[in-house]
């Protein structure tokens, strides 16, 4: 009879640890890529929001000079686009639309950034208009 001291795995315990991880591996990734949409989300509407905020900043210095009724939209866009290039984020494409001044005073818009023109993924802040053909042109 022959002595054998080899230590290692065998063949069969191989293929039962990588059977193991392909399992593992087909019921993770598809749940990983629900989270990077999520993520992409969150960053698009984080960024929506910026440009929201700039758009604020420009209808307040509008009202601040008794312009209020002159809002341009492009105007609008890029002080909303120049905000996010200076954050350090991708100024990426922004839309908005603010409404004319309204009786009381007051203006209301909303924006929407997306990275690049062709991306499907599109933040919004504070709420989107009710159908995408209300959505103004780009400003890329």
């Amino acid at each position: 009879m022959k002595n054998s001291n080899k230590k290692g795995f065998t063949l069969v315990e191989l293929v039962v640890v990588i059977a193991i991880i392909g399992v593992l591996a087909a019921i993770l990734v598809p749940s990983m890529m629900g989270y990077v949409k999520k993520s992409r989300l969150k960053t698009a509407n984080g960024n929506a929001k910026t440009a929201y905020n700039a758009i604020a900043e420009y209808v307040a210095d509008l009202e601040t000079e008794g312009n209020l009724t002159s809002v341009d939209n492009g105007e609008a866009a890029t002080a909303a686009k120049e905000e996010l290039a200076s954050n350090g984020t991708g100024a990426g494409v922004v839309a908005t639309d603010v409404e004319k001044v309204k009786t009381d005073g007051t203006a209301v818009w909303y924006a929407q950034w997306k990275k690049t023109d062709g991306d499907e993924i599109i933040g919004q802040y504070p709420e989107a208009p009710s159908k995408i053909a209300d959505i103004p042109a780009w400003i890329g």
